[in-house]
């Protein structure tokens, strides 16, 4: 038993401690936004103009990307980049953005790869074992210059789309149009507040009532438990009554004014009528020194002359 306890302690202890930590996995990780051809807009380190490639973490945890793959043929090697490891920048924190510049010369630095975006339609994110985590795919003739693709909400009933984005936003979101509130939205839906009350107070009598039948599965579970281990204490087995027996052993209604009657004659015949005649005996008492007057504290001592 301690042994076990011991176990989940430290299982918890682990859990505790990874929350904060730095997940590997890609599954958060997106291609958000792409910009093939770059001739006005956004430079690199180097004052160059460059096709760029945005990372987003959607996720609430940071993630290492260093050791996973971008690519424009993951069957090339000359055109697949091995994210460097090492580098801390690498670490995408939660809601956050990296960009990578496409210009063909990986010798920059981490964030440039090896791949140009000029001859090419698709664009590949793979993990440590080369297995493909996201792909985005494109029509090279259709870019304009200085016209970034991305996610975007372009329909708030189909959610994030990719195309063609109002404006290029690296190392940001690409929501760069006013965003209205989720409130105020559900406000000009419902402007008294009735469908919201009906809502809460739904969920609030949905969550009791959960809670009752809940509660009373346990009790049954609980003392069926305990039958159990009674009989099996007893060495009896554990006597199961239906409602149907039950009935049958309840006292009827005859039996029940029989014993009411009962008891009320009982009480009468304490409470009859005394008789009103009163008898006084004499007691006759045995004589006793310490009863007597004759020794009572008048008599005075007899002084001898």
């Amino acid at each position: 038993m301690k042994e076990k306890i011991r176990k989940i302690a430290v299982l918890l202890a682990l859990v505790m401690m990874g929350v904060p930590c730095m997940a590997q996995s890609l599954k958060n990780i997106r291609i958000n936004e792409v910009l093939v051809k770059n001739r006005n807009s956004y430079m690199d380190d180097y004052g160059q103009r460059n096709g760029w490639i945005e990372l987003f973490n959607n996720g609430y945890s940071s993630v290492n990307i260093a050791g996973c793959y971008l690519s424009v043929d993951p069957s090339d090697p000359s055109v697949t980049y091995k994210i460097p490891k090492n580098d801390p920048r690498t670490i995408i924190p939660p809601q956050g953005y990296v960009v990578f510049f496409a210009d063909g010369k990986a010798d920059k630095g981490t964030f440039y790869t090896n791949f140009t975006l000029d001859n090419t339609g698709e664009i590949y994110l793979m993990d440590a074992g080369r297995n493909v985590a996201d792909k985005v795919s494109y029509t090279l003739s259709q870019l304009s210059a200085d016209t970034s693709i991305g996610y975007m909400i372009f329909d708030s009933d189909k959610g994030l789309e990719w195309g063609e984005l109002p404006a290029t936003t690296p190392g940001a979101t690409n929501e760069v149009g006013e965003i209205v509130p989720r409130s105020e939205l559900f406000r000009a839906h419902d402007p008294s507040g009735i469908t919201m009350a009906i809502t809460a107070m739904s969920v609030v009598f949905s969550a009791l009532l959960c809670l009752f039948l809940l509660f009373k599965l346990v009790g049954i579970v609980l003392m069926r438990m305990e039958a159990k281990k009674n009989a099996q204490a007893t060495g009896a087995a554990p006597v199961r009554q239906t409602a149907a027996q039950l009935d049958k052993e309840a006292i009827s209604g005859e039996v029940i004014a029989a014993i009411a009657t009962t008891i009320r004659l009982f009480e009468e015949d304490l409470h009859d009528k005394e008789s009103e005649i009163i008898t006084i005996n004499r007691v006759a008492r045995t004589y006793s020194p310490w009863s007597s007057k004759i020794y009572g504290i008048n008599n005075q001592p007899v002084r001898n002359k």
